[in-house]
């Protein structure tokens, strides 16, 4: 009897052994190959997990093979693997992404190689760690192809503005984690409102093209699309500090809290950044700072951001001419006016010191996703960015304008005429949106359903800061131009990706865009108008891998974009006799339903080819756009250097575009491009 009961014992303890399986693996980065350590791995049904250790390690008994492993990390793309397929010590790679707080936003408008049918271009955090140190981002995007930079200061440090294809950032769509960052009046983009944003980026995507949509702003040039995610998994402390050419410096503290209680993780950056400029007086002083916190629920991720930094530079708004360009004292000198006669006799005006800027726009971003099931989620981006300074420039040659400050119409003694006169310009703005999307994932691809609801308004107002032979009793209080701006966008878009099969990608997208300007509360002059516009986006591309390695593309897109608010009327210039671009009613008022200029349209057809394989990475790309009442530069620049612009009745832009990336070793790549363009 008693050697029955050991059997039926042994029996039994052999049965539940049977039943007992150890799943132990290792988790590294799928990029870096490093092991991930406190990576959570747990079982779906059982609820019974581990982390992983320093080394990457896992292992835990499981009795069920009909379960599912979960593997997770921040910061990185989650895996789902059922038991019954998973081998004895296992390698599990997890691959890199941006929070859950921005995967829409990101899988949408981040393309990927081989299979989205557009032009692009992706730059990764790892990469902007080795190439990054204070230059601002236009200069540090100029490598890519078509891509081109220009500094007022000389040095990348300030007033930056980028060229894609040829067109100037105002035509460029920018946005920060989804929200627009060009100015809704002015359409142009002041980098140097966020200093020292490299820091904290996470990815960059730079696409080539017709832009509209879940992509952003509708743009023709481009656009660019920086995402920020400086969390950290691991808690750390960083301090440095930099010194190069014109007296550059950069000092930074930078803190992250690494993931607490699997639900948090904060992060914090304070910088500076200082330099003398390679040009006279284009001194520059930017503060940064940018914090960051995330929680983690089981179905909803939240995000906070706040970033901005006051800042304040010399002026240097005049450009170099042509003359002075291979001379390298004159070409740093910074004259306010240049001027030269056959002889070779030179004209000049020095910078005055007191032309400065001084401004800050910090930046409020609520960032949520919410997983409403496997197939649909749901984004939001809340927003509000504050902005509001002065520039102070010389007003010198206000005497040459009969009454330019309005002195005279506003009963000031006419016997004093101010001279040499430092003009304040005043800009304050404040802008605020809501950008939802919803992703649905169904059988070969997924659909994006999104908007965008953006306010915008501001106040601009000029007074005299400084001048000789002022009239009695003026104060700084005195403005001779004041008007209120506004802005209101309300978008909507459908996207859509479709697999066909193995070789065949199809991209769609339909965008229904309202934009509604408003200049209202003029002084002196009383010319309040409000001109609105609807514009239709489409864009379609198909995507085909002929192999692994090589595939190739079309798309076809038609965008169309308004003129900014000062080629309506550039109520600033009032007093010189800038007058509302217009058609006159028979009484010779102005008629503001019949605007002189037009909004553009383009059409743009793209074909590509690229080949990836391990070793080497090349592609090359052809475009042709045509333009129907293109906004183009008329040959003249105004007050502050900037082009003049008008409408043309059509034009044509066509190029080729070719880029190649070699990988000779671990250590060693070399890489290039060229374009070559008709316009």
């Amino acid at each position: 009897m008693k050697s029955k009961i050991i059997l039926l014992f042994l029996l039994f303890a052999s049965f539940s052994f049977s039943q007992q399986r150890e799943i132990s693996g290792i988790v590294i980065d799928s990029e870096s190959l490093f092991p991930l350590q406190n990576a959570n791995v747990f079982l779906v049904s059982s609820k019974t997990g581990t982390t992983t250790d320093r080394q990457g390690k896992f292992s835990f008994a499981s009795s069920d093979d009909s379960d599912t492993l979960i593997i997770s990390y921040l910061g990185y793309k989650q895996i789902r693997i059922p038991l019954s397929q998973i081998k004895f010590n296992q390698t599990f790679s997890l691959e890199r992404i941006i929070l859950p707080s921005q995967t829409v936003l990101v899988e949408a408008s981040i393309g990927k190689k081989g299979i989205t049918p557009l032009t692009f271009e992706k730059i990764k955090r790892d990469e902007i760690q080795k190439d990054y140190v204070v230059q601002d981002i236009p200069q540090y995007l100029s490598q890519l192809p078509s891509t081109t930079f220009y500094s007022e200061n000389g040095n990348g440090i300030g007033y930056n503005y980028l060229s894609i294809r040829g067109f100037d950032q105002r035509r460029i769509s920018v946005s920060i984690n989804g929200i627009p960052q060009n100015d809704p009046e002015d359409h142009n983009v002041y980098w140097l409102d966020f200093p020292d944003l490299l820091a904290s980026t996470e990815l960059i995507q730079v696409q080539r093209g017709a832009g509209s949509g879940v992509i952003g702003y509708p743009a023709v040039g481009g656009s660019v699309n920086i995402i920020t995610s400086p969390f950290s998994d691991k808690s750390k402390l960083n301090l440095s500090a930099s010194y190069g050419s014109f007296h550059t410096r950069k000092y930074s503290a930078a803190f992250s809290s690494g993931l607490i209680d699997n639900k948090y993780s904060f992060y914090a950056k304070l910088s500076q950044i200082l330099s003398s400029g390679y040009r006279n007086l284009s001194w520059a002083k930017f503060n940064a700072y940018h914090f960051s916190a995330v929680r983690f629920d089981e179905n909803l991720t939240s995000q906070f951001n706040f970033y901005g930094g006051p800042i304040s530079d010399g002026l240097a708004y005049t450009g170099v001419a042509k003359f002075a360009v291979k001379d390298r004292n004159l070409r740093r000198a910074n004259y306010s006016y240049w001027e030269a006669d056959e002889s070779g006799y030179t004209y000049t005006v020095n910078r005055r010191p007191e032309e400065i800027e001084n401004f800050s726009q910090p930046h409020f971003e609520l960032l949520n996703e919410l997983k409403i099931n496997d197939d649909v989620k749901f984004n939001s981006a809340l927003f509000l960015i504050i902005g509001e300074g002065f520039f102070d420039y010389d007003g010198s040659w206000s005497i040459y304008y009969d009454d330019y400050f309005r002195l005279r119409a506003n009963g000031f003694d006419t016997n004093y005429i101010p001279t040499n006169a430092i003009i304040r310009a005043q800009v304050e703005n404040k802008q605020y949106g809501w950008i939802p999307r919803l992703s649905i994932s169904h059988k070969n691809g997924e659909l994006i359903l999104g908007g965008e609801l953006r306010i915008h308004r501001s106040i601009h107002w000029g007074s005299i800061n400084y001048a000789e032979n002022l009239p009695p009793n003026i104060s700084k209080d005195y403005r001779y131009y004041f008007y209120n701006g506004a802005k209101d966008i309300a978008s909507v878009y459908a996207h859509e990706t479709y697999r066909i099969n193995e070789q065949i990608n199809l991209l769609g997208e339909l965008q229904l865009a309202y934009h509604k300007y408003k200049l209202y509360n003029e002084r002196y002059v009383g010319n309040d108008f409000s001109i609105s516009n609807l514009f239709f986006n489409p864009r379609l591309g198909l995507n085909y891998k002929f192999t692994n390695e090589l595939s190739s593309f079309i798309t076809l897109a038609r965008v169309t974009r308004e003129p900014r608010l000062k080629n309506y009327y550039d109520a600033a210039e009032s007093s010189a006799g800038e007058v509302p671009q217009f058609e006159l009613n028979p009484d010779g008022t102005y008629n503001f339903s019949k605007p002189l200029v037009k909004p553009e349209t383009m059409n743009d057809i793209e074909i590509g080819f690229a080949y990836n394989d391990q070793k080497l990475s090349a592609s090359v790309n052809f475009y042709y756009m045509i333009f129907k009442d293109e906004i183009v530069r008329k040959g003249q620049v105004d007050r502050f250097g900037q082009p003049i612009t008008g409408n043309v009745d059509e034009t044509v832009h066509s190029g080729i575009e070719l880029q190649a990336i070699a990988k000779l070793t671990d250590e060693f790549d070399i890489f290039g491009n060229v374009t070559f363009s008709k316009n």
